[in-house]
C-alpha cells in the first residue's frame, strides 16, 4: 500500500512549491517586457471601453461582465488545478490565472457583445466569432509567445467553454433585469 501524504506534508510541498514560484518570478521575470506587456494588456483596455460603453446601461453592462469573470475565475482554477493547462510567467507572482485573459480582454469584449447586439440571434453570431477569435487566436498566440501553456487541452474545447460562458452569462443577466422590472411594476 503507498503512502498517503498527510495534509501537513502536501502544505509542506505547497509552501515550498510557492517560494520556488515567487523566486523564479522575482529574479526571471518581473519587470521583463513579458511583464509589461501584460500589465499594460490588464489595464489599458479598461480605459478604451470606459471610453465607448453606453453608460446608460452601465449596472447592466457590468453585472453581464461580472459573471463573465466570475464564470471564467472558476473554470480557470479548476483547470490549472487539475492541470489542464498552466502558465510559465504570470503578472502576480503566485496569481494562478493569465489576468489579461480573465479580467481584462474577455470580460471586456463580451461586454461590448452584450452591448451591441440585442437579439438572441446577432449575441449568438457575435459569440460564436469571439469565441472562434478567443480559441483558435488569442490561445495559440498566448502559447506560442510561452503566456500559456496547455497540458491536457485542446482549443476545440475552449471555443465551446467561451460560446457557453457568453451564452449562460446573458441569460443569468436578462433573467434578473426581467426580475427587477416585475419588483418595480
Amino acid at each position: 500500500m503507498p503512502k498517503i501524504p498527510t495534509h501537513n506534508e502536501i502544505q509542506q510541498q505547497i509552501n515550498k512549491l510557492n517560494e520556488m514560484t515567487m523566486d523564479n518570478w522575482i529574479y526571471n521575470f518581473v519587470f521583463s517586457l513579458k511583464w509589461w506587456t501584460l500589465l499594460v494588456l490588464s489595464i489599458v483596455p479598461w480605459f478604451l471601453w470606459w471610453k465607448i460603453v453606453d453608460k446608460s446601461r452601465i449596472t447592466e453592462i457590468l453585472l453581464y461582465g461580472f459573471f463573465i469573470i466570475s464564470v471564467s475565475t472558476i473554470l480557470e482554477v479548476i483547470g490549472w488545478n487539475y492541470s489542464l493547462w498552466f502558465y510559465p510567467d504570470t503578472l502576480l507572482g503566485l496569481c494562478t490565472p493569465l489576468m489579461p485573459m480573465d479580467y481584462t480582454l474577455l470580460p471586456i469584449f463580451y461586454m461590448l457583445a452584450y452591448q451591441y447586439f440585442s437579439s438572441w440571434k446577432s449575441f449568438s453570431i457575435a459569440l460564436l466569432i469571439l469565441s472562434f477569435t478567443f480559441a483558435f487566436v488569442l490561445e495559440p498566440l498566448a502559447e506560442m509567445l510561452n503566456f500559456y501553456k496547455t497540458l491536457k487541452w485542446n482549443y476545440v474545447y475552449s471555443f465551446f467553454g467561451y460560446f457557453l460562458i457568453g451564452v449562460f452569462s446573458r441569460g443569468v443577466v436578462l433573467k434578473i433585469i426581467k426580475i427587477q422590472k416585475e419588483v418595480n411594476r
